[in-house]
């Protein structure tokens, strides 16, 4: 009957987390084995026995901590030296954390209370409150959501003092898929037939569709974009117009030529797959692009790496911020100072590749400089 259940389980799990990360989960079911190596003072036949139970932890978003876990273990028919057995079942409530290592990899963290109740008490072997922390680590298993974790964890019983050491073993199972669109009641809004009024309209002498009491452009050209104040717009605000802006991306905060434009050089340095590491073969780039900035001791550079979409967006912006550092680095090496230089890691939002191919997530791991005039 058992088996049975946990295979449900496990079989649900399956049906709602294909193709999903655990965190876009809500909750986290976990089946446990475990053993206790228990203090000597309980009178058992054998220090180290067996437990197996169940857990359920609630994924928290934007808190210190990322889950709160309630769980129940059970030991079966546990021998005591005097011939006799008891079974304890165990009852605990943990905060964690988790820290990341790699995109699947990670370590956590755990405290909390418990309580411990012994069927048959014998000596020091008796129910109690306990305190319990411990550290363990939890890979993710890709596409289903689930996860493989184990942990050490210390318990000291309130009522006799005892220590006890939980070394676990569990499959996590997500349950519950977060979904980010809020749902929103439809009211039927009933219209009420609106009275004509006159409206005498102001005049618009260029035409731009502002009027002239709140045009600030009042010669605006024919046919031009225009903003509430009947001026040009300027999307990058680096005082060129659309109009004649070549270069409508341009960067907050770097100058531009007449046409919105600033130098920009691709490195053409791309680096290996969650490496910031600049390979040797890239030293000739580096050496030019220092020749350009030593032309005009004026000019300094903006290196802008990026990523591809592997692993989570938090850690690749920091991946790209450490690759800009690296090529910082091999520049000031050249002889330029390092107060002409700045690093911005983009992460993976600027792809100019696919990144469904490995060609393409290659040509998304990249770094450009910019030449600031």
């Amino acid at each position: 009957m058992k088996k049975l259940i946990l295979a449900s389980v496990i079989s649900s799990s399956l049906l709602f987390a294909a193709s999903n990360p655990s965190h876009e989960y809500g909750y986290e079911v976990t089946g446990y084995a475990a053993g206790i190596l228990s203090d000597s003072s309980n009178k058992l036949k054998d220090d180290n026995y067996l437990n197996g139970g169940l857990s359920i932890a609630k994924n928290l978003d934007n808190m210190i901590i990322d889950q709160v876990e309630l769980g129940f273990l059970r030991s079966q028919s546990v021998e005591y030296k005097s011939g006799s057995n008891t079974n304890m079942n165990t009852l605990f409530l943990n905060a964690i954390k988790k820290y990341g290592i790699t995109d699947r990899l990670g370590a956590y963290a755990l405290a909390g209370l418990g309580n411990q109740d012994v069927s048959q008490e014998v000596g020091e072997n008796e129910d109690s409150i306990f305190f319990n922390w411990g550290l363990g680590l939890r890979y993710d298993i890709p596409y289903y959501g689930m996860a493989v974790k184990g942990d050490v964890r210390h318990l000291h019983a309130f009522e006799n003092g005892r220590n006890d050491i939980m070394y676990t073993l569990g499959l996590a199972m997500p349950l519950g898929k977060k979904y980010s669109e809020p749902i929103v009641a439809k009211v039927p809004v009933i219209e009420e037939e609106p009275k004509p009024i006159e409206v005498i309209k102001e005049a618009d002498d260029d035409n731009d569709g502002v009027v002239n009491s709140k045009d600030l452009c009042p010669d605006t050209l024919p046919g031009v974009e225009v903003n509430e104040n009947g001026c040009e717009l300027d999307d990058d605000k680096d005082g060129v117009v659309n109009r004649l802006d070549q270069c409508p991306n341009t960067s907050p905060g770097v100058k531009v030529n007449e046409v919105g434009c600033v130098a920009t050089v691709n490195l053409k340095i791309n680096f290996d797959y969650n490496s910031a590491d600049v390979k040797s073969v890239y030293n000739n780039q580096i050496t030019k692009f220092s020749e350009i900035l030593k032309e005009d001791e004026n000019l300094s550079a903006t290196i802008e790496a990026h990523t591809d979409s592997k692993g989570s967006e938090k850690y690749n912006e920091i991946l790209s911020l450490r690759r800009a550092n690296s090529i910082v680095k091999e520049l000031i090496k050249t002889g330029i100072e390092p107060s002409r230089l700045t690093a911005v890691g983009y992460g993976e939002t600027r792809p100019i590749a696919t990144n469904d191919t490995t060609d393409g997530r290659a040509q998304n791991r990249r770094v450009t400089g910019l030449i600031n005039q």
